[in-house]
């Protein structure tokens, strides 16, 4: 089953509960984007900031990644084709809508029948949004290519040659995105905010959508660098998120309750084989052999990776919320918390607080997750950092470094608001952003993705699991 048919299966789903009782669909409230930042351990930014809401579209969040080179890949031009007589690797330009990095590669996979070795991307993009980058493709032709059609994807050849895309080879992403807000009252707040951006850079904090839809992935990590296999596990398959809808809230609650009874729990998983089609493998396995619960973690290493990852960001937000607090200068350079020499000073008290002092010990068990000693940048200074005003709120546009996320510098703008229910003042009408700020246009992607460039309540995927991809 494909992602596509998955997605039908489970939208098929959710309609039929919706006609029943259209409540279990609904979110009865507007999560409050600083409480959200709250439980992610950032509780440092002002609280007078502008009110704005992102996403209404997918269009109205756009992201174009920066290669090595310090090329833009662009959404609205196509690259002139460098044919070659090394046709080891075909380069291409990925143009997705509505999916995320990881399903995007593991249909790129299907639809040239690779492996996961053949088919190399430098990094994950937003999944609700519209995302150009470079990928890397061995074993297949640009007559293949040509060939291949995709609902979500445009693959546009751009060379042949040899090599591979590593994760990170990148050198960063530019991103051009609306906010929908009360323009006009609001905008002097919003230009003032900006500008401290523009002199001082923002904190290089970690965004919610490092911490999944259920926003729980740090604890799962905290879990499993605890030694706690067994809660990492019942918690991945069945603990809610704060702000899920009736139907995916009771969903996970039934499959905590069930834990144990693997096939009853995969018979009801099989309803939302969208949402839960990396759970179906744990579940699986577990069925198999219910004592070999590492095993079980095998089968999404990368999901679990980013567990452990996210409970490193949960880390670095505190001690940098911590020092905000008391008035403490920050490195230049912030540590990654899981150094191969142990505890670092800067993280310690936490990790004695968590119960995850002992992180060698446990994290040796897996080997696919690395243990290092980088920094990353405690503040980051944008490039190009523009807003426009328009009747719907604002543009703005900027370039960041590999490894920063757009979604923080936001929330040293606004107090950023995204998902469902729509708050009332987030004003409505589709914008091309790339025809405002004079680059291009999206009208030809629009010919190929109309049926998934709708308003975020309207769209044929189901909200709930659109948003589960960043999980």
């Amino acid at each position: 089953m494909n992602i596509v048919e998955a997605r039908e299966i489970e939208r098929q789903t959710v309609e039929t509960v919706g006609e029943a009782d259209p409540s279990r669909i609904q979110r009865p409230a507007i999560p409050d984007p600083d409480a959200i930042l709250e439980r992610i351990g950032v509780t440092f930014l002002a609280p007078d900031r502008v009110s704005g809401y992102i996403r209404l579209y997918p269009q109205d969040f756009l992201v174009e990644e920066i290669t090595p080179k310090g090329d833009v890949v662009e959404l609205a031009h196509d690259p002139k084709f460098e044919d070659s007589d090394d046709k080891r690797t075909l380069w291409a330009d990925m143009i997705k809508c509505q999916l995320s990095g990881p399903n995007a590669v593991q249909e790129l996979q299907a639809l040239f029948d690779l492996n996961q070795t053949q088919v190399g991307a430098a990094g994950i993009k937003d999944a609700v949004a519209i995302t150009a980058q470079r990928v890397s493709l061995r074993g297949t032709t640009t007559e293949s290519l040509a060939a291949a059609e995709h609902p979500q994807m445009i693959l546009r050849p751009v060379s042949y040659g040899s090599g591979f895309l590593q994760i990170g080879e990148l050198k960063g992403n530019r991103f051009t995105i609306i906010i929908r807000g009360k323009a006009g009252e609001s905008s002097a707040l919003i230009q003032r905010a900006l500008e401290n951006v523009k002199a001082d850079g923002f904190l290089n904090f970690f965004g919610p959508q490092r911490f999944g839809s259920r926003i729980n992935v740090h604890h799962l990590g905290q879990r499993l660098v605890k030694g706690d296999v067994q809660a990492a596990l019942r918690n991945y398959l069945g603990e809610a998120g704060p702000y899920d809808i009736p139907l995916y809230r009771d969903l996970r609650t039934n499959l905590y309750d069930m834990y144990g009874d693997w096939d009853q729990m995969l018979e009801l998983a099989s309803h939302f084989p969208f949402t839960l089609k990396d759970e179906t493998k744990v579940l699986r396995a577990l069925q198999t052999d219910p004592q070999k619960t590492r095993n079980a973690l095998f089968q999404v290493k990368e999901q679990v990776r980013l567990w452990v990852y996210a409970y490193g960001s949960w880390l670095m937000n505190r001690a940098i919320s911590r020092a905000i607090k008391n008035n403490q200068s920050l490195p230049a350079e912030l540590p990654l918390p899981f150094s191969p020499k142990g505890p670092l000073p800067i993280y310690k008290d936490f990790m004695a607080e968590d119960g995850t002092l002992n992180y060698l010990q446990t994290l040796s068990q897996y080997s696919f997750i690395n243990l290092s000693d980088k920094t990353i940048p405690a503040v980051i200074r944008p490039e190009g950092l523009e807003l426009k005003e328009i009747p719907q709120g604002w543009i703005v546009r900027f370039k960041l470094s590999k490894g920063a996320y757009a979604t923080s510098l936001l929330s040293h703008l606004i107090r950023m608001h995204e998902g469902l229910p729509i708050p009332s003042w987030a004003q409505d009408q589709e914008i091309d952003a790339l025809k405002v700020m004079g680059d291009g246009s999206l009208d030809e992607i629009r010919k190929k993705f109309s049926k998934f460039m709708v308003r975020r309540d309207l769209s044929p995927l189901d909200a709930q699991a659109v948003k589960s991809e960043n999980d």
